[in-house]
């Protein structure tokens, strides 16, 4: 599989949640293929399920401005002692990531 640059929505939401998830002393990237890599400290217990970790997503959605721009899927990856402990697939709800409520 070729690494394809990922949208321009998730580079910018990368940056977004490395703000937000720096209280946590996680380490946010962007990555390829429309993936953001969190990288989890070896002295941080980790063992979230799939669905705490779409939960932690989803709450970040309310303490991050929104970007405007087109949304695509994501892919969130979780790394802790250089290995891949989890991911979380989300798929756009709407065309922007704008908030309409």
């Amino acid at each position: 599989m070729e690494a394809k640059e990922s949208s321009p929505y998730v580079k910018a939401r990368a940056v977004l949640l490395a703000e937000y998830f720096s209280s946590r002393n996680w380490y946010v990237f962007e990555g390829k293929n429309n993936c953001i890599l969190f990288y989890i400290p070896a002295d941080q217990v980790f063992e979230y399920t799939v669905d705490e970790l779409m939960e932690i997503i989803v709450e970040s959605d309310f303490h991050v401005v929104e970007t405007g721009l087109l949304m695509s899927s994501v892919t969130y990856m979780f790394f802790q002692h250089a290995k891949l402990v989890n991911e979380v697939v989300v798929l756009p709800m709407t065309k922007y990531d704008i908030y309409t409520g």
